[in-house]
Protein backbone atom coordinates (compact mmCIF):
# COMPACT_ATOMS: atom_id res chain seq x y z
CA UNK A 1 0.00 0.00 0.00
CA UNK A 2 1.49 3.47 -0.82
CA UNK A 3 1.37 6.29 2.00
CA UNK A 4 -0.04 9.58 1.24
CA UNK A 5 2.86 12.17 0.83
CA UNK A 6 2.74 14.29 4.05
CA UNK A 7 4.66 17.03 2.07
CA UNK A 8 1.75 17.88 -0.41
CA UNK A 9 -0.87 17.32 2.60
CA UNK A 10 -0.06 16.74 6.18
CA UNK A 11 -1.61 14.87 8.79
CA UNK A 12 -3.44 18.11 10.24
CA UNK A 13 -4.48 19.76 6.77
CA UNK A 14 -6.19 16.34 5.99
CA UNK A 15 -8.07 16.45 9.35
CA UNK A 16 -9.43 19.94 8.41
CA UNK A 17 -9.89 18.54 4.63
CA UNK A 18 -12.72 15.83 5.65
CA UNK A 19 -13.91 19.02 8.07
CA UNK A 20 -14.57 20.73 5.31
CA UNK A 21 -16.63 18.31 3.79
CA UNK A 22 -18.99 17.89 6.75
CA UNK A 23 -18.94 22.28 6.82
CA UNK A 24 -20.53 22.22 3.29
CA UNK A 25 -23.72 19.72 3.97
CA UNK A 26 -24.40 21.04 7.70
CA UNK A 27 -23.59 24.77 6.86
CA UNK A 28 -21.01 24.51 9.06
CA UNK A 29 -18.36 26.09 10.57
CA UNK A 30 -16.11 23.42 12.46
CA UNK A 31 -12.10 23.78 14.25
CA UNK A 32 -10.12 21.25 15.37
CA UNK A 33 -8.11 22.02 18.58
CA UNK A 34 -4.99 18.86 19.51
CA UNK A 35 -5.16 18.61 23.34
CA UNK A 36 -6.79 17.38 26.36
CA UNK A 37 -7.08 13.52 27.70
CA UNK A 38 -10.70 12.66 25.64
CA UNK A 39 -12.06 13.03 21.93
CA UNK A 40 -15.71 15.56 22.09
CA UNK A 41 -17.65 17.62 19.55
CA UNK A 42 -19.00 20.58 21.57
CA UNK A 43 -21.94 22.68 19.60
CA UNK A 44 -21.10 26.99 20.28
CA UNK A 45 -23.79 28.41 18.61
CA UNK A 46 -24.53 30.18 15.88
CA UNK A 47 -21.91 32.84 14.32
CA UNK A 48 -22.25 34.08 10.75
CA UNK A 49 -25.77 32.41 10.07
CA UNK A 50 -23.36 29.04 10.77
CA UNK A 51 -23.28 26.17 13.24
CA UNK A 52 -20.16 26.45 15.38
CA UNK A 53 -18.79 22.94 16.56
CA UNK A 54 -15.44 22.82 18.10
CA UNK A 55 -13.63 19.63 17.85
CA UNK A 56 -10.99 18.52 20.65
CA UNK A 57 -8.72 15.28 19.89
CA UNK A 58 -7.10 13.89 22.87
CA UNK A 59 -2.85 14.73 22.99
CA UNK A 60 -1.90 12.38 23.30
CA UNK A 61 -4.26 10.22 21.51
CA UNK A 62 -6.68 7.98 23.75
CA UNK A 63 -5.33 4.51 23.77
CA UNK A 64 -6.39 2.21 20.97
CA UNK A 65 -8.26 4.92 19.16
CA UNK A 66 -5.75 6.32 16.24
CA UNK A 67 -6.48 9.89 15.90
CA UNK A 68 -7.34 10.09 12.58
CA UNK A 69 -10.22 7.22 13.93
CA UNK A 70 -11.20 10.08 16.55
CA UNK A 71 -11.68 12.97 14.78
CA UNK A 72 -13.62 11.25 11.93
CA UNK A 73 -15.81 9.97 14.60
CA UNK A 74 -16.59 13.20 16.11
CA UNK A 75 -17.43 14.18 12.67
CA UNK A 76 -19.99 12.02 11.99
CA UNK A 77 -21.84 13.14 15.45
CA UNK A 78 -21.90 16.43 13.43
CA UNK A 79 -22.73 15.12 9.96
CA UNK A 80 -24.99 12.32 11.19
CA UNK A 81 -26.58 15.21 13.71
CA UNK A 82 -26.59 13.10 17.33
CA UNK A 83 -29.66 14.64 18.87
CA UNK A 84 -27.74 15.09 22.24
CA UNK A 85 -30.01 18.18 23.26
CA UNK A 86 -32.91 15.97 22.60
CA UNK A 87 -31.83 13.08 24.27
CA UNK A 88 -31.21 15.06 27.29
CA UNK A 89 -34.63 16.33 27.24
CA UNK A 90 -36.49 13.29 26.76
CA UNK A 91 -34.54 11.09 29.71
CA UNK A 92 -35.23 13.88 31.96
CA UNK A 93 -38.08 15.93 31.03
CA UNK A 94 -40.21 13.14 29.86
CA UNK A 95 -38.81 10.13 31.23
CA UNK A 96 -37.85 11.49 34.28
CA UNK A 97 -34.67 9.75 35.34
CA UNK A 98 -32.40 11.76 37.51
CA UNK A 99 -28.94 12.02 39.23
CA UNK A 100 -26.83 8.55 39.00
CA UNK A 101 -29.49 6.95 37.00
CA UNK A 102 -29.88 9.64 34.29
CA UNK A 103 -26.03 9.54 33.66
CA UNK A 104 -26.30 5.70 33.45
CA UNK A 105 -29.25 6.19 30.94
CA UNK A 106 -27.09 8.61 29.16
CA UNK A 107 -23.79 6.38 29.35
CA UNK A 108 -26.27 3.23 27.46
CA UNK A 109 -27.88 6.24 24.64
CA UNK A 110 -24.23 6.89 23.72
CA UNK A 111 -22.85 3.72 23.14
CA UNK A 112 -25.73 3.01 20.92
CA UNK A 113 -25.50 6.19 19.24
CA UNK A 114 -21.36 5.69 19.07
CA UNK A 115 -22.51 2.78 16.60
CA UNK A 116 -25.50 4.53 15.02
CA UNK A 117 -22.87 7.39 13.91
CA UNK A 118 -20.25 4.86 12.74
CA UNK A 119 -22.44 2.74 10.58
CA UNK A 120 -23.70 5.50 8.68
CA UNK A 121 -19.74 7.12 8.23
CA UNK A 122 -19.13 3.44 7.06
CA UNK A 123 -21.52 3.16 5.09
CA UNK A 124 -21.17 6.99 3.10
CA UNK A 125 -17.39 6.21 3.15
CA UNK A 126 -15.81 1.83 3.33
CA UNK A 127 -11.78 2.61 4.20
CA UNK A 128 -13.76 4.43 7.72
CA UNK A 129 -16.05 1.13 8.30
CA UNK A 130 -12.65 -0.88 8.21
CA UNK A 131 -11.07 1.75 10.11
CA UNK A 132 -14.07 2.07 12.61
CA UNK A 133 -14.03 -2.20 12.54
CA UNK A 134 -10.39 -2.18 13.47
CA UNK A 135 -10.45 0.47 16.35
CA UNK A 136 -13.59 -1.33 17.96
CA UNK A 137 -11.52 -4.94 17.74
CA UNK A 138 -8.45 -3.43 19.34
CA UNK A 139 -10.57 -1.79 22.42
CA UNK A 140 -11.83 -5.69 22.50
CA UNK A 141 -8.75 -6.73 22.80
CA UNK A 142 -7.65 -3.81 25.76
CA UNK A 143 -10.83 -5.19 27.65
CA UNK A 144 -8.54 -7.81 28.79
CA UNK A 145 -9.86 -11.01 30.02
CA UNK A 146 -11.80 -10.04 33.44
CA UNK A 147 -14.66 -9.21 31.03
CA UNK A 148 -17.96 -7.44 33.12
CA UNK A 149 -21.41 -8.32 32.25
CA UNK A 150 -23.43 -7.74 34.61
CA UNK A 151 -23.83 -4.02 34.15
CA UNK A 152 -25.91 -2.97 30.81
CA UNK A 153 -22.87 -0.57 29.32
CA UNK A 154 -20.45 -3.51 30.11
CA UNK A 155 -22.52 -5.58 28.04
CA UNK A 156 -23.29 -3.33 25.10
CA UNK A 157 -19.52 -2.74 25.17
CA UNK A 158 -18.39 -5.61 25.23
CA UNK A 159 -20.05 -6.51 21.88
CA UNK A 160 -19.82 -3.54 20.19
CA UNK A 161 -15.83 -4.50 20.83
CA UNK A 162 -16.73 -7.95 19.42
CA UNK A 163 -16.08 -9.70 22.31
CA UNK A 164 -19.79 -10.56 23.14
CA UNK A 165 -19.23 -14.35 22.35
CA UNK A 166 -17.29 -14.90 25.80
CA UNK A 167 -20.17 -13.52 27.86
CA UNK A 168 -23.22 -14.68 25.81
CA UNK A 169 -24.38 -17.13 28.23
CA UNK A 170 -23.20 -15.29 31.43
CA UNK A 171 -25.22 -12.05 30.86
CA UNK A 172 -28.38 -11.15 31.94
CA UNK A 173 -30.68 -10.11 28.36
CA UNK A 174 -27.54 -10.97 26.51
CA UNK A 175 -29.57 -11.41 23.03
CA UNK A 176 -31.96 -7.98 24.26
CA UNK A 177 -28.45 -5.85 24.22
CA UNK A 178 -27.14 -7.39 21.41
CA UNK A 179 -30.16 -6.79 18.88
CA UNK A 180 -30.72 -3.38 20.42
CA UNK A 181 -26.65 -2.87 18.66
CA UNK A 182 -27.93 -4.35 15.64
CA UNK A 183 -30.76 -2.72 15.38
CA UNK A 184 -29.71 0.65 15.68
CA UNK A 185 -27.42 0.39 13.00
CA UNK A 186 -28.36 2.46 9.67
CA UNK A 187 -30.81 4.48 11.37
CA UNK A 188 -32.01 8.27 11.15
CA UNK A 189 -30.52 10.93 13.92
CA UNK A 190 -33.18 9.69 16.59
CA UNK A 191 -32.60 5.82 15.99
CA UNK A 192 -30.52 5.67 19.56
CA UNK A 193 -33.83 6.90 21.06
CA UNK A 194 -35.90 5.13 19.24
CA UNK A 195 -33.97 1.62 20.59
CA UNK A 196 -34.05 3.05 23.94
CA UNK A 197 -37.93 2.90 23.95
CA UNK A 198 -37.17 -1.26 23.54
CA UNK A 199 -34.87 -1.25 26.26
CA UNK A 200 -36.35 1.03 28.67
CA UNK A 201 -37.90 -1.58 30.35
CA UNK A 202 -34.61 -3.73 30.95
CA UNK A 203 -32.86 -1.11 32.21
CA UNK A 204 -35.39 0.45 34.68
CA UNK A 205 -35.03 -3.21 36.12
CA UNK A 206 -31.41 -3.09 36.88
CA UNK A 207 -32.04 0.16 38.37
CA UNK A 208 -34.10 -1.02 40.45
CA UNK A 209 -32.46 -4.14 41.80
CA UNK A 210 -29.43 -2.16 42.30
CA UNK A 211 -31.10 0.67 44.14
CA UNK A 212 -32.32 -2.51 46.40
CA UNK A 213 -29.24 -3.32 47.36
CA UNK A 214 -28.00 -0.18 47.85
CA UNK A 215 -30.72 0.85 50.08
CA UNK A 216 -29.76 -2.33 52.72
CA UNK A 217 -28.03 -1.07 55.33
CA UNK A 218 -24.52 -2.29 56.45
CA UNK A 219 -25.29 -2.46 59.97
CA UNK A 220 -28.24 -4.49 59.66
CA UNK A 221 -25.83 -6.78 57.40
CA UNK A 222 -23.32 -6.73 60.42
CA UNK A 223 -26.19 -8.34 62.54
CA UNK A 224 -27.60 -11.12 60.30
CA UNK A 225 -26.88 -14.21 62.22
CA UNK A 226 -25.90 -15.83 58.42
CA UNK A 227 -22.06 -14.30 57.64
CA UNK A 228 -22.11 -16.18 54.12
CA UNK A 229 -25.17 -13.75 53.14
CA UNK A 230 -24.08 -11.20 54.76
CA UNK A 231 -20.91 -11.31 52.79
CA UNK A 232 -22.44 -11.83 49.82
CA UNK A 233 -24.84 -8.40 50.29
CA UNK A 234 -21.46 -6.27 51.38
CA UNK A 235 -19.96 -7.38 47.72
CA UNK A 236 -22.77 -6.17 45.88
CA UNK A 237 -23.39 -3.33 47.96
CA UNK A 238 -19.52 -2.69 47.04
CA UNK A 239 -20.01 -3.37 43.74
CA UNK A 240 -22.93 -1.61 42.71
CA UNK A 241 -21.28 1.22 44.21
CA UNK A 242 -18.37 0.42 42.29
CA UNK A 243 -20.47 0.50 39.09
CA UNK A 244 -22.10 4.13 39.67
CA UNK A 245 -18.45 5.57 40.46
CA UNK A 246 -17.37 4.24 37.32
CA UNK A 247 -20.63 5.19 35.57
CA UNK A 248 -20.00 8.99 36.99
CA UNK A 249 -16.47 8.73 35.45
CA UNK A 250 -17.91 7.46 31.86
CA UNK A 251 -20.56 10.26 31.86
CA UNK A 252 -17.98 13.16 32.20
CA UNK A 253 -15.47 11.64 29.60
CA UNK A 254 -18.02 11.44 27.60
CA UNK A 255 -20.96 14.04 28.07
CA UNK A 256 -22.07 15.56 25.32
CA UNK A 257 -25.32 17.25 26.10
CA UNK A 258 -24.22 20.48 24.84
CA UNK A 259 -22.71 19.21 20.83
CA UNK A 260 -26.44 18.71 19.50
CA UNK A 261 -26.66 21.98 17.28
CA UNK A 262 -30.39 22.40 18.07
CA UNK A 263 -33.47 21.37 20.13
CA UNK A 264 -34.85 18.97 18.24
CA UNK A 265 -38.77 18.34 18.31
CA UNK A 266 -38.51 14.97 19.53
CA UNK A 267 -41.21 12.07 17.83
CA UNK A 268 -44.25 11.75 19.53
CA UNK A 269 -44.07 7.99 20.04
CA UNK A 270 -40.83 8.28 22.14
CA UNK A 271 -42.30 10.96 24.53
CA UNK A 272 -44.72 8.19 25.69
CA UNK A 273 -43.68 4.76 24.80
CA UNK A 274 -45.65 1.72 25.43
CA UNK A 275 -42.69 -0.75 26.62
CA UNK A 276 -44.39 -3.71 26.75
CA UNK A 277 -46.16 -3.39 22.86
CA UNK A 278 -43.42 -5.33 20.94
CA UNK A 279 -45.31 -4.71 17.86
CA UNK A 280 -45.71 -1.07 18.16
CA UNK A 281 -41.79 -0.83 19.50
CA UNK A 282 -40.64 -2.84 16.73
CA UNK A 283 -42.67 -0.34 14.17
CA UNK A 284 -40.70 2.38 15.54
CA UNK A 285 -37.46 1.54 14.93
CA UNK A 286 -38.46 0.08 11.28
CA UNK A 287 -39.12 4.05 10.55
CA UNK A 288 -35.76 4.79 11.79
CA UNK A 289 -34.61 2.23 9.46
CA UNK A 290 -36.90 3.85 6.44
CA UNK A 291 -35.41 6.94 7.39
CA UNK A 292 -32.09 6.13 7.85
CA UNK A 293 -31.68 4.65 4.37
CA UNK A 294 -31.82 8.06 2.56
CA UNK A 295 -29.41 9.75 4.71
CA UNK A 296 -26.04 9.00 2.90
CA UNK A 297 -27.84 9.66 -0.21
CA UNK A 298 -28.86 13.33 1.14
CA UNK A 299 -26.04 14.23 2.21
CA UNK A 300 -24.43 12.95 -1.54
CA UNK A 301 -27.28 15.44 -3.07
CA UNK A 302 -25.87 18.18 -0.64
CA UNK A 303 -22.42 17.94 -2.06
CA UNK A 304 -23.67 17.66 -5.37
CA UNK A 305 -25.70 20.53 -4.77
CA UNK A 306 -29.10 19.39 -5.68
CA UNK A 307 -31.12 19.78 -3.13
CA UNK A 308 -32.20 22.51 -4.90
CA UNK A 309 -32.69 20.91 -8.20
CA UNK A 310 -34.80 17.91 -7.41
CA UNK A 311 -36.63 16.77 -10.67
CA UNK A 312 -40.63 15.84 -10.89
CA UNK A 313 -41.53 13.12 -9.06
CA UNK A 314 -42.68 9.98 -11.85
CA UNK A 315 -45.89 10.74 -12.87
CA UNK A 316 -46.40 14.28 -12.08
CA UNK A 317 -46.69 16.84 -14.77
CA UNK A 318 -46.89 20.63 -13.20
CA UNK A 319 -50.61 22.01 -14.53
CA UNK A 320 -52.20 25.39 -14.52
CA UNK A 321 -55.86 25.52 -12.97
CA UNK A 322 -58.66 28.03 -14.18
CA UNK A 323 -58.58 31.24 -12.11
CA UNK A 324 -61.15 31.35 -9.52
CA UNK A 325 -62.29 34.51 -7.60
CA UNK A 326 -60.09 35.35 -4.51
CA UNK A 327 -61.58 37.45 -1.73
CA UNK A 328 -59.63 37.14 1.83
CA UNK A 329 -61.39 37.51 4.99
CA UNK A 330 -60.27 40.96 5.61
CA UNK A 331 -61.23 40.88 9.51
CA UNK A 332 -59.86 37.64 10.09
CA UNK A 333 -56.55 39.08 7.99
CA UNK A 334 -56.35 42.57 9.86
CA UNK A 335 -56.69 40.52 13.57
CA UNK A 336 -53.93 37.74 12.68
CA UNK A 337 -51.64 40.95 10.77
CA UNK A 338 -51.91 42.82 13.91
CA UNK A 339 -50.65 39.91 16.16
CA UNK A 340 -47.81 39.39 14.15
CA UNK A 341 -46.58 43.34 13.76
CA UNK A 342 -46.43 43.11 17.56
CA UNK A 343 -44.82 39.53 18.10
CA UNK A 344 -42.01 41.28 15.16
CA UNK A 345 -41.26 44.29 17.50
CA UNK A 346 -40.29 41.47 20.05
CA UNK A 347 -36.38 40.60 19.55
CA UNK A 348 -33.89 38.49 21.14
CA UNK A 349 -30.49 39.04 22.09
CA UNK A 350 -27.54 37.68 19.81
CA UNK A 351 -23.50 38.24 21.16
CA UNK A 352 -22.64 39.26 17.91
CA UNK A 353 -20.07 42.39 16.36
CA UNK A 354 -22.95 44.71 15.77
CA UNK A 355 -25.29 46.65 18.11
CA UNK A 356 -25.90 49.37 20.50
CA UNK A 357 -24.97 47.66 23.72
CA UNK A 358 -21.63 46.12 24.99
CA UNK A 359 -22.27 42.87 26.92
CA UNK A 360 -19.59 43.31 29.39
CA UNK A 361 -19.01 39.67 30.36
CA UNK A 362 -18.70 38.70 26.73
CA UNK A 363 -15.92 41.62 26.56
CA UNK A 364 -14.07 40.70 29.96
CA UNK A 365 -13.53 36.91 28.43
CA UNK A 366 -12.45 37.96 25.36
CA UNK A 367 -10.03 40.49 27.09
CA UNK A 368 -8.83 37.38 29.54
CA UNK A 369 -8.56 34.96 26.57
CA UNK A 370 -6.70 37.60 23.90
CA UNK A 371 -10.42 36.51 21.27
CA UNK A 372 -11.76 39.04 19.06
CA UNK A 373 -13.07 41.78 21.03
CA UNK A 374 -15.42 43.81 18.66
CA UNK A 375 -17.64 40.58 19.10
CA UNK A 376 -19.17 41.31 21.96
CA UNK A 377 -22.21 43.61 21.53
CA UNK A 378 -25.90 42.69 22.08
CA UNK A 379 -27.85 42.73 18.94
CA UNK A 380 -31.25 42.95 18.88
CA UNK A 381 -32.87 39.74 16.05
CA UNK A 382 -35.86 38.76 15.26
CA UNK A 383 -37.10 34.63 16.12
CA UNK A 384 -36.22 32.29 13.85
CA UNK A 385 -38.57 32.37 10.95
CA UNK A 386 -40.90 29.58 9.86
CA UNK A 387 -42.00 27.89 6.69
CA UNK A 388 -45.75 26.26 6.48
CA UNK A 389 -47.12 24.38 3.00
CA UNK A 390 -50.88 23.96 2.87
CA UNK A 391 -51.71 20.48 0.37
CA UNK A 392 -55.15 20.93 -1.03
CA UNK A 393 -57.02 18.11 -2.21
CA UNK A 394 -57.94 19.16 -5.97
CA UNK A 395 -60.32 16.20 -6.66
CA UNK A 396 -63.14 16.64 -8.40
CA UNK A 397 -65.25 16.04 -5.31
CA UNK A 398 -63.86 19.56 -3.75
CA UNK A 399 -65.84 21.57 -6.57
CA UNK A 400 -67.10 24.28 -5.83
CA UNK A 401 -67.97 26.09 -2.38
CA UNK A 402 -65.25 23.80 -0.56
CA UNK A 403 -62.42 24.82 -3.28
CA UNK A 404 -63.60 28.42 -3.28
CA UNK A 405 -63.16 28.33 0.78
CA UNK A 406 -59.68 26.96 0.29
CA UNK A 407 -58.64 29.80 -1.87
CA UNK A 408 -59.94 32.60 0.36
CA UNK A 409 -58.22 30.48 3.55
CA UNK A 410 -54.93 31.20 1.56
CA UNK A 411 -55.52 34.08 0.72
CA UNK A 412 -56.29 35.39 4.10
CA UNK A 413 -53.07 34.11 5.31
CA UNK A 414 -50.86 35.49 2.91
CA UNK A 415 -53.10 38.82 3.43
CA UNK A 416 -52.04 38.59 7.41
CA UNK A 417 -48.59 38.35 6.43
CA UNK A 418 -47.57 42.20 4.64
CA UNK A 419 -44.47 43.18 6.20
CA UNK A 420 -43.80 40.00 8.21
CA UNK A 421 -40.28 38.90 6.43
CA UNK A 422 -39.50 35.39 8.43
CA UNK A 423 -43.07 33.50 7.55
CA UNK A 424 -43.19 31.83 4.44
CA UNK A 425 -46.73 30.60 3.25
CA UNK A 426 -47.04 28.35 0.17
CA UNK A 427 -49.90 25.98 -1.08
CA UNK A 428 -49.98 23.33 -3.40
CA UNK A 429 -53.15 21.87 -5.64
CA UNK A 430 -53.61 17.93 -6.25
CA UNK A 431 -54.92 15.32 -7.98
CA UNK A 432 -55.05 12.32 -10.71
CA UNK A 433 -56.82 11.07 -13.20
CA UNK A 434 -57.41 7.07 -14.50
CA UNK A 435 -53.65 6.59 -15.83
CA UNK A 436 -52.52 7.76 -12.95
CA UNK A 437 -50.92 10.91 -14.34
CA UNK A 438 -50.94 13.52 -10.87
CA UNK A 439 -51.67 16.92 -11.82
CA UNK A 440 -49.83 19.33 -9.42
CA UNK A 441 -49.97 22.79 -9.03
CA UNK A 442 -47.61 24.90 -7.12
CA UNK A 443 -48.96 28.47 -5.45
CA UNK A 444 -45.99 30.40 -4.66
CA UNK A 445 -46.54 33.58 -4.22
CA UNK A 446 -49.75 35.51 -3.89
CA UNK A 447 -50.75 35.96 -7.64
CA UNK A 448 -50.73 32.45 -7.69
CA UNK A 449 -53.74 32.07 -5.33
CA UNK A 450 -56.51 32.81 -7.94
CA UNK A 451 -55.31 29.13 -9.46
CA UNK A 452 -56.78 27.53 -6.67
CA UNK A 453 -59.35 25.49 -8.51
CA UNK A 454 -60.25 21.89 -9.27
CA UNK A 455 -60.53 22.44 -13.70
CA UNK A 456 -57.16 22.05 -14.85
CA UNK A 457 -56.50 23.54 -18.54
CA UNK A 458 -54.67 20.09 -19.83
CA UNK A 459 -57.64 17.65 -18.42
CA UNK A 460 -59.58 16.14 -15.44
CA UNK A 461 -58.52 14.90 -12.26
CA UNK A 462 -60.69 13.78 -10.61
CA UNK A 463 -58.61 10.70 -8.00
CA UNK A 464 -57.12 11.49 -5.03
CA UNK A 465 -53.77 10.54 -4.62
CA UNK A 466 -52.64 11.47 -0.96
CA UNK A 467 -49.19 9.68 -1.48
CA UNK A 468 -48.35 12.95 -3.61
CA UNK A 469 -49.98 15.30 -1.37
CA UNK A 470 -47.66 14.49 0.95
CA UNK A 471 -44.02 13.65 -0.77
CA UNK A 472 -44.73 16.73 -2.97
CA UNK A 473 -45.69 19.18 -0.05
CA UNK A 474 -42.36 17.54 1.65
CA UNK A 475 -39.71 18.83 -1.04
CA UNK A 476 -41.17 22.11 -1.12
CA UNK A 477 -41.11 22.37 2.87
CA UNK A 478 -37.72 21.34 2.20
CA UNK A 479 -36.66 24.27 -0.11
CA UNK A 480 -38.17 26.89 2.54
CA UNK A 481 -35.70 28.70 4.84
CA UNK A 482 -37.93 29.11 7.78
CA UNK A 483 -36.65 26.48 10.49
CA UNK A 484 -39.75 25.94 12.07
CA UNK A 485 -41.67 24.09 9.16
CA UNK A 486 -45.32 22.59 9.24
CA UNK A 487 -47.60 21.03 6.98
CA UNK A 488 -51.32 20.84 6.88
CA UNK A 489 -53.36 18.93 4.55
CA UNK A 490 -57.05 19.29 3.30
CA UNK A 491 -59.05 16.83 1.74
CA UNK A 492 -62.40 15.19 1.68
CA UNK A 493 -62.23 11.92 0.26
CA UNK A 494 -60.58 8.46 0.81
CA UNK A 495 -57.01 8.11 -0.58
CA UNK A 496 -57.08 6.16 -3.65
CA UNK A 497 -55.15 5.92 -7.03
CA UNK A 498 -54.92 4.09 -10.49
CA UNK A 499 -51.51 2.97 -11.62
CA UNK A 500 -51.21 1.54 -15.36
CA UNK A 501 -55.10 2.26 -15.82
CA UNK A 502 -55.73 -0.36 -12.99
CA UNK A 503 -57.34 0.84 -9.40
CA UNK A 504 -54.77 0.33 -6.69
CA UNK A 505 -56.07 -2.25 -3.81
CA UNK A 506 -56.91 0.25 -0.92
CA UNK A 507 -54.74 -2.13 1.45
CA UNK A 508 -51.55 -1.80 -0.75
CA UNK A 509 -52.08 1.86 -1.69
CA UNK A 510 -52.24 2.69 2.21
CA UNK A 511 -48.53 0.72 2.40
CA UNK A 512 -47.81 3.39 -0.66
CA UNK A 513 -48.72 6.46 1.28
CA UNK A 514 -47.15 5.20 4.25
CA UNK A 515 -43.56 5.72 2.18
CA UNK A 516 -44.54 8.56 1.57
CA UNK A 517 -45.08 9.91 5.36
CA UNK A 518 -41.77 8.52 6.41
CA UNK A 519 -40.11 10.57 3.36
CA UNK A 520 -42.52 13.47 4.92
CA UNK A 521 -41.77 13.19 8.22
CA UNK A 522 -38.22 13.76 7.15
CA UNK A 523 -38.65 16.79 6.69
CA UNK A 524 -40.80 17.78 9.71
CA UNK A 525 -42.77 15.66 12.33
CA UNK A 526 -45.99 19.10 12.10
CA UNK A 527 -48.11 16.80 9.10
CA UNK A 528 -51.57 17.56 10.29
CA UNK A 529 -54.52 16.74 8.43
CA UNK A 530 -57.90 17.82 8.14
CA UNK A 531 -60.61 15.85 6.91
CA UNK A 532 -64.24 17.17 5.37
CA UNK A 533 -66.53 14.31 5.52
CA UNK A 534 -69.66 13.11 7.58
CA UNK A 535 -69.06 11.03 10.67
CA UNK A 536 -69.79 7.55 9.11
CA UNK A 537 -67.38 7.96 6.08
CA UNK A 538 -64.88 9.50 8.06
CA UNK A 539 -64.60 6.45 10.46
CA UNK A 540 -63.82 4.33 7.35
CA UNK A 541 -61.48 6.87 5.85
CA UNK A 542 -58.09 4.91 5.38
CA UNK A 543 -56.51 8.47 6.17
CA UNK A 544 -56.56 7.66 9.92
CA UNK A 545 -54.12 4.88 9.36
CA UNK A 546 -51.82 7.73 8.53
CA UNK A 547 -51.57 10.31 10.52
CA UNK A 548 -51.35 10.33 14.28
CA UNK A 549 -54.71 10.67 15.92
CA UNK A 550 -53.80 14.47 17.21
CA UNK A 551 -52.73 15.07 13.60
CA UNK A 552 -55.47 14.34 11.73
CA UNK A 553 -59.41 15.82 12.45
CA UNK A 554 -62.67 16.03 10.90
CA UNK A 555 -64.68 18.55 10.20
CA UNK A 556 -68.41 19.07 8.68
CA UNK A 557 -67.76 21.91 6.45
CA UNK A 558 -64.69 23.69 4.73
CA UNK A 559 -65.63 26.70 6.63
CA UNK A 560 -64.95 24.81 9.77
CA UNK A 561 -61.48 23.50 8.07
CA UNK A 562 -60.56 27.12 7.29
CA UNK A 563 -61.16 28.15 11.06
CA UNK A 564 -58.99 25.03 12.29
CA UNK A 565 -56.16 25.69 9.49
CA UNK A 566 -56.28 29.60 10.77
CA UNK A 567 -56.12 28.62 14.39
CA UNK A 568 -52.79 26.04 14.05
CA UNK A 569 -51.17 29.29 11.95
CA UNK A 570 -52.03 31.46 14.38
CA UNK A 571 -50.40 29.30 17.19
CA UNK A 572 -47.46 28.46 15.06
CA UNK A 573 -46.44 31.92 14.38
CA UNK A 574 -46.89 32.94 18.01
CA UNK A 575 -44.62 29.80 19.36
CA UNK A 576 -41.91 30.99 16.60
CA UNK A 577 -41.41 34.05 18.56
CA UNK A 578 -41.19 32.95 22.15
Amino acid sequence: MTKRNTDLLSNNDMYVKYANVVEVVRNAKIQIQHYGSTNCVMYEGLKDSKHSFRILSAKPNVKGIEKLVGIVHELAHILFQSPFNASKKLFKDNWGYTGDDYRFIFNVFNVLEDQRIESQMGKMYLKHADRFNKTTKKLGKLMGNDLKYKNPIDILLTIRFQRGEEIENLADNYKVYEKALNDVVFTDKFGALRVMVTLKPYLDKYLNDRRDILKTDIDTLLNESDNSETDKRREQRINAREEIKNEHNEFLKNNRESSGETDDNIPDELLNPNENDTQTNEEIINIGKQEGNEVVNDIFDSLRGEISNNPLPKRVTLVKRHEGIVTPNIKISKGLSKIFKKLKMQKKDFIDTEGEEVDVETYVESLIRGNNMNNCRINKKTANGIALVISIDGSSSMRGERMNTARNLVATIYDSLKDIDNVEVRANVWGSNGSGIIGMTEINNKNDIKQISCESTTGSYTVTPTHMGLEYSAQMLKKMKGNKKMMIMITDGHPNYYLNGYHMIPANYIKTCQKSMVKARRVTDNINCIVISNEMSYRYNPARLLFKSKNIMRVDTMNDASEKVIKQFKKMVMSSFV
